[in-house]
C-alpha cells in the first residue's frame, strides 16, 4: 500500500490555498452534488466538514443549515485560514486522528479529502467523532482516476503518478468493517476538459493534488520522456478539441448505530 506523506499533502495544499477557489470548479461542483445525496427532512445541529479545504462545501452547508454548528477542519494551514475567512469556525487536524471528542457531530461530511487517508483509520476516527444515529456523507476517488495520466506515462519509469485509487466496492467493506450500517456507495464517472498538456498538469498542481506517495518521483524528467508522455496525451485530444481529464467519483452515506 502506498503511504502518504501527510506533510507533504499539507504543503502542497498550502500553495494551492490562495488560487485553489478560481481553479476548482470539478470540486465544487462535486461538493454541491454530494449535498443533493443528504436526506431531506434531515437537519443537524453539529456539523464537521473534514478536509474543508477552502471552506467552499462548509458554506454549501451552512445555507442549507443556517442554525447548524459547523466546524472546518483540514491538514493544511493556509486552507484553514480561507475557511475562517468565511467565517466558519475550522482547525487543522488530520481526518486519521480527528482532534475532536466522541460524538461531537450528528454529520461528518468530507468531500474529496478521503483519497489521501488510508480508509480504515479515517472510516474508525469519523464514526468515533459522529453521535449516535449520526450520518457519514463523502466524496473520494476510485480506481480510474486520472487514467490519462497514468496512460501517457506509462513505461517511462517505475514511478507512479497517479494514487492508487480505492474502489466502490473496498469503500463499501471498509465502512462495514469500522462499523457503519445503511451503507450506499455510488460511482459516477466526470470528465473535465483543457486546452492542452501544460493547462491539465497546472490543474492538478493549483488545487494541490499531485501525487504526495511514497512511490512518487522526485528528480527532474528528461526532454525524451516528457516529449513520449505529451504525445501520448496529443492522441487522446476529442473532437472538440479538447483534452480529457478522467475523475471516478464515489459518492457515499452511512449511519453510526
Amino acid at each position: 500500500m502506498t503511504e502518504i506523506d501527510k506533510l507533504k499533502v499539507g504543503a502542497a495544499f498550502d500553495r494551492a490555498a490562495a488560487g485553489y477557489d478560481a481553479i476548482a470548479r470539478f470540486q465544487h461542483d462535486v461538493c454541491a452534488r454530494l449535498s443533493t445525496y443528504l436526506p431531506t427532512g434531515f437537519a443537524p445541529a453539529r456539523i464537521l466538514d473534514g478536509g474543508c479545504g477552502t471552506g467552499y462545501g462548509a458554506q454549501l452547508l451552512q445555507q442549507r443549515w443556517p442554525d447548524a454548528a459547523i466546524t472546518g477542519c483540514d491538514l493544511s494551514p493556509e486552507m484553514v485560514r480561507q475557511t475562517q475567512a468565511r467565517g466558519i469556525a475550522a482547525i487543522c487536524g488530520d481526518l486519521e486522528q480527528l482532534p475532536f471528542a466522541n460524538a461531537s457531530f450528528e454529520l461528518a461530511w468530507s468531500s474529496l479529502a478521503l483519497q489521501w487517508c488510508q480508509p480504515a483509520r479515517a472510516f474508525a476516527e469519523l464514526r468515533r467523532v459522529l453521535a449516535p444515529g449520526g450520518t457519514l456523507a463523502f466524496t473520494s476517488l476510485a480506481s480510474g482516476t486520472l487514467h490519462e495520466i497514468e496512460t501517457a506515462f506509462a513505461g517511462i519509469d517505475q514511478h507512479r503518478r497517479v494514487l492508487p485509487f480505492t474502489t466502490a466496492a473496498a469503500t463499501e467493506s471498509a465502512l462495514a468493517a469500522a462499523g457503519f450500517t445503511h451503507i450506499r456507495v455510488v460511482q459516477e464517472r466526470w470528465i473535465t476538459r483543457h486546452a492542452d498538456f501544460h493547462a491539465l498538469l497546472a490543474t492538478i498542481r493549483g488545487i494541490g493534488a499531485g501525487h504526495t506517495g511514497s512511490d512518487r518521483r522526485r528528480s527532474m524528467m528528461g526532454k525524451a520522456a516528457w516529449q513520449t508522455a505529451q504525445a501520448r496525451i496529443e492522441a487522446m485530444r476529442g473532437a472538440d478539441g479538447l483534452l480529457p481529464t478522467t475523475y471516478e467519483v464515489l459518492f457515499a452515506l452511512a449511519e453510526k448505530k
